[in-house]
C-alpha cells in the first residue's frame, strides 16, 4: 500500500467514525428531552394523590418524597412558578411541575386573609391538571 491511498482510507474511516458520533449524540438528546427531569418530578401516580383542600406543604411531601428539593437548582428545575395573584387579600399561586418521566402538571392553591390572620394559613389546593404525564 503506497502512501496515497493510506491516506485516502485514513480520511473516509474518520469521515465515517464522526457521521455515527453525531448520529449517537442526536439520538440521545432527543431521548434526554422526552424523559422528563427524574425522580424530582411529578409522576401520573403521584398526582392522582393530590386532592383539592391540600395545602402546598403536603403536596410538595407527595411530589419530592426523596427531599431531592433541597437542592435549589433541583427545585427550579421541578417546579416554576407561572403566576402570584392577589385580590382583596386572596392570593392565588400557580405552579407548573416537570414530569418525572415527561409531560406537566399545573397545580393552582390559594389562600384566603381576609380575616386579618397572615402567617396560620397555608395556600391550599383549588384545581390541578396534568399534560401527558407518564
Amino acid at each position: 500500500m503506497n502512501k496515497k491511498d493510506f491516506y485516502k482510507k485514513w480520511w473516509f474511516w474518520l469521515i465515517i467514525l464522526i457521521i455515527i458520533a453525531i448520529i449517537i449524540i442526536i439520538l440521545m438528546m432527543a431521548k434526554n428531552n422526552s424523559n422528563g427531569i427524574g425522580t424530582a418530578g411529578i409522576s401520573i401516580e403521584e398526582f392522582e394523590k393530590i386532592e383539592n383542600g391540600m395545602d402546598q406543604f403536603e403536596v410538595n411531601d407527595i411530589i419530592d418524597e426523596l427531599d431531592e428539593w433541597n437542592d435549589s437548582e433541583i427545585y427550579e428545575k421541578a417546579c416554576q412558578e407561572v403566576s402570584n395573584k392577589e385580590k382583596n387579600s386572596v392570593y392565588t399561586y400557580t405552579y407548573k411541575y416537570i414530569g418525572e418521566k415527561g409531560g406537566y402538571a399545573i397545580i393552582t392553591f390559594q389562600v384566603d386573609y381576609s380575616d386579618g390572620v397572615y402567617g396560620l394559613k397555608y395556600p391550599e389546593v383549588v384545581s390541578k391538571e396534568q399534560y401527558n404525564l407518564k
